[in-house]
């Protein structure tokens, strides 16, 4: 994994600053893209990386995104799709404006993300997309309706992605987690103690697994991971 280009989005903190972390320690390039540039900065901790804050909802900036990294690193091996927003609100008080901007986020982005990217994965010889879904994405909880849409539109924008992009040398996987114990959900989910649910940690150590052991890849590798709790649902 040495001096593989890897692309993070919401690199900021939780899932995504921990999946740099195991990132940077294998030696590969990173970029991080996120909203605060401060954060990717906590995140990169001084280490020779491109940091590059926009928001994904803006096409440019993903166009811009891919080549910057083009420019600076010549390809692209591995692209994370990290980044969402969550929101827990009764369906009838959800706006249409916060469902476009929820859609945007955590479907359409990952969409273009791959689009622009995919070219240069397919050159690579060990090109591989990693989505960050959820379990809402395989179930519905109350009051997460807008959420539930647009995880379920990632898992099977992924799962169709793979199946065409297996012969072309493209990994496509997609880890489901459970509640997993970071900000987003601190706000989402006050009621929860972080009490048996996953870690940061634990989601990157799933993606290290999907990337070194690509070689034994089937076609469609999804990941649902998550913990006993009361009510798992992020």
């Amino acid at each position: 994994m040495k001096d593989k280009v890897c692309i993070i989005t919401g690199a900021g903190g939780g899932i995504g600053s921990a999946i740099a972390e195991a990132l940077f320690a294998c030696g590969v390039r990173l970029v991080l893209m996120g909203r605060n540039e401060e954060k990717l900065k906590k995140t990169a901790k001084g280490r020779e990386c491109l940091i590059l804050p926009g928001d994904l909802c803006n096409d440019d900036y993903i166009k811009e995104t891919i080549e910057k990294t083009i420019q600076v690193y010549g390809g692209i091996d591995l692209l994370i799709n990290n980044a969402g927003v969550a929101q827990s609100k009764a369906f009838e008080e959800i706006s249409m404006e916060e469902y476009d901007m929820i859609m945007a986020t955590n479907a359409r982005a990952p969409f273009l993300m791959c689009k622009k990217a995919l070219p240069y994965l397919q050159e690579s010889s060990c090109g591989t997309i990693i989505n960050i879904a959820s379990v809402t994405a395989h179930h519905g909880y109350a009051l997460q309706s807008a959420y539930a849409a647009s995880k379920h539109a990632l898992l099977g924008f992924s799962k169709a992605l793979s199946k065409e992009y297996y012969k072309k040398g493209v990994r496509v996987h997609v880890i489901s987690p459970g509640a997993v114990f970071t900000d987003m959900v601190k706000i989402s989910r006050p009621d929860l103690t972080g009490e048996g649910m996953v870690l940061p940690e634990d989601i990157a150590e799933t993606v290290l697994y999907l990337i070194k052991m690509r070689g034994s890849a089937s076609v469609t590798d999804e990941i649902q991971l998550h913990r006993e709790t009361k009510e798992p649902f992020m």
